[in-house]
């Protein structure tokens, strides 16, 4: 299992347990208590068919808290932000529902799903959508250092015709750039 040392800084993993018996199974995904690092205002839940990657995105002001319920997702993240610890740091994950976590992803990381089998996830943010904090590039851009398990993914119209790296990168710091003092970084 990857560490969080091994991880982008403010990347959070939180172990679930699964609670089985001759019914099924029930597993918490979601406490108050875990201080989880988003205060989730919207909840989304996302089908997958096998063979999609989504992203690659990155937020300039909101946390992404996610849980694959059936499946499989390969998680990539890169950080990108200037005064990161782990500035440029990039890990693939891959998340089971069979072996559930919850991942948190804090502004400024980038982050991309490739789905191999069809899959279910859901996911919690910590700002309504707004279409400014949308930044992405192609998921294949050689900067983020990702080796998807795919060169090929089926992707949205969005994804296929994303910008690079590089212009991820100024959207992102001008982006920052207009947040009022105090915003998240």
């Amino acid at each position: 299992m990857v560490s969080n040392e091994d991880l982008p800084d403010g990347i959070r993993i939180q172990p679930l347990t699964p609670h089985a018996d001759d019914r099924g199974v029930f597993t918490e995904i979601f406490r108050e208590e875990w201080s989880i690092g988003c205060a989730a205002v919207q909840w989304n839940a996302v089908h997958s068919v096998a063979g999609v990657l989504r992203g690659v995105h990155v937020h300039a002001t909101h946390h992404d808290y996610l849980v694959v319920l059936s499946g499989v997702m390969v998680l990539g993240l890169h950080d990108i932000r200037p005064s990161s610890p782990t500035r440029g740091c990039s890990r693939l994950l891959t998340l089971e529902a069979t072996a559930p976590r919850a991942i948190t992803i804090p502004p400024g990381v980038c982050h991309g799903f490739y789905f191999p089998v069809a899959s279910l996830h859901i996911y919690a943010v910590s700002a309504y959508w707004n279409p400014q904090d949308e930044l992405g590039c192609r998921f294949d851009c050689q900067e983020l250092e990702l080796a998807w398990p795919t060169g090929a993914p089926r992707l949205s119209a969005r994804d296929r015709t994303a910008g690079s790296y590089r212009q991820m990168c100024e959207a992102y710091r001008a982006r920052q750039d207009t947040l009022a003092p105090g915003a998240s970084r």
